[in-house]
């Protein structure tokens, strides 16, 4: 069998499971096996794979039908321009929390912050700790994650861009570490926290559900993480510190109602689709 046949029998099975976007995934997939670039495999057309490569596609087919990320089955996604490497330990990088970057990286640059202190909450894949340090040079990050084996896929991508040096990963509960070191000094707090209610975890697509319920679910009205965090970085934050937080689309009103007196400003910034979608809150 070519690529070109594969394709379209891979295609027509991926929309009898109900896939969103079958050829697609069926390209990616296949480009993976043959490490071939997606666009080389319409050159290729009729370049016929050997059974070893065979083999490997269909067992990626066969998970994908069954509702496997496609992320997690390349081990990798693209976050910020940068390949960070995932597992089913970690919740894939999504391109919204990608505009939450980005207006950090703006942040920084208004006030012309050249070496942030950040602690980034929940760091999972590292996604956020990495990017900021990456493309702020001489940022120093906090990567704080309950799960240890989050910490590892995060300390792989850590290492992955060299940023040893200036972002380390550190196990625990929010900002709790840094409570018991009595820190203070932190100019940005970072978080993309678990915040689906529990009417939405029971609503999750199938591959949503393949990931790590301990980043998604927020509790009965999905702002757990919210109650305990806020308070916490009112404690490690320096005057006039920002904390950063992404929120369900919904969310805005009822996240604003947790600040209080103590918080100088708190404002609602909407994605590039027009939908509240972060917090930033000053002390």
């Amino acid at each position: 069998m070519n690529v070109k046949e594969l394709l379209a029998t891979t295609t027509d099975y991926f929309k009898k499971y109900g896939l969103k976007e079958p050829r697609l995934d069926a390209e990616v997939l296949l480009a993976h096996v043959l490490k071939k670039e997606r666009i080389q495999l319409y050159v290729d057309f009729d370049q016929p794979l050997k059974a070893d490569e065979l083999n490997e596609y269909r067992q990626l087919v066969y998970k994908r039908a069954r509702q496997y990320p496609v992320a997690y089955l390349l081990g990798k996604k693209e976050f910020m321009s940068l390949d960070f490497t995932v597992n089913e330990d970690v919740l894939i990088p999504r391109p919204e929390t990608e505009e939450l970057v980005e207006k950090l990286i703006e942040y920084c640059q208004s006030r012309n912050l050249t070496a942030p202190n950040i602690a980034d909450i929940g760091t999972g894949s590292g996604a956020i700790a990495v990017s900021l340090a990456y493309y702020i040079k001489e940022a120093r990050v906090l990567a704080i994650d309950i799960s240890p084996g989050a910490l590892k896929v995060a300390r792989e991508n850590i290492s992955k861009y060299g940023l040893e040096e200036r972002v380390k990963a550190l196990e625990g509960d929010l900002l709790i570490p840094l409570l018991w070191m009595n820190k203070d000094n932190v100019d940005i707090v970072v978080s993309n926290p678990p915040y689906i209610d529990h009417e939405g975890m029971a609503e999750l697509a199938g591959e949503v559900r393949r990931e790590p319920e301990i980043a998604l679910n927020g509790g009965i009205d999905g702002l757990d993480y919210y109650r305990r965090l806020i308070p916490q970085a009112l404690k490690v934050l320096k005057d006039d510190g920002l904390l950063a937080l992404e929120i369900g689309y919904d969310q805005a009103a009822a996240v604003r109602e947790l600040f209080d007196a103590n918080w100088t400003k708190v404002e609602v910034k909407k994605d590039y689709s027009g939908h509240d979608r972060m917090v930033f809150a000053y002390r």
